[in-house]
């Protein structure tokens, strides 16, 4: 039997009513079961079929909406951070592929491109856009993110 979920709704939708004119119960039960066993099993195939489409338009659209254009060298100038700390960040899993940065393809597969946008979210909990204004304060930012990592700390403790 190769029918698709709709199909199977349909025919199981008819043996039903059929059993209700037909004297021979046993036999429709059997065939109901099973009907109602294969529509369940097409259901949820389907059902995760659809699941991982969605989700790869997801991932998609995410894609989509980075923009890994920075070096690494670049990367680092420009956040006011060491190459050797960005390097870090990604080995113990605070900077994530594919969302902060991308390794590059051909011709270079080991350089690596960063996006500005989500990096200096993650580093200095402020957009690309405020921290490249002229003027900034790295220090004061700095010192802003440290009271409020005290202040979490002291809302979590015991009293």
């Amino acid at each position: 039997m190769n029918l698709n979920a709709p199909e199977l709704l349909r025919l199981l939708e008819i043996v039903s009513q059929a059993n209700m004119h037909n004297q021979n119960i046993e036999l429709n039960e059997d065939l109901f079961c099973q009907l109602s066993l294969e529509y369940a099993k097409k259901s949820v195939i389907e059902l995760g079929e659809l699941k991982r489409k969605e989700e790869k338009e997801k991932t998609d659209k995410l894609q989509q909406k980075f923009s890994f254009k920075s070096p690494t060298t670049v990367t680092s100038k420009l956040l006011h951070i060491k190459e050797g700390d960005l390097r870090a960040l990604r080995k113990c899993g605070e900077l994530k592929r594919g969302y902060h940065y991308e390794t590059g393809m051909n011709p270079k597969p080991s350089a690596i491109f960063y996006d500005l946008e989500t990096t200096c979210r993650q580093l200095h909990d402020i957009s690309w856009e405020e921290f490249s204004k002229p003027g900034f304060d790295i220090q004061a930012n700095t010192h802003r993110k440290i009271e409020k990592a005290f202040e979490r700390a002291r809302k979590g403790m015991k009293k």
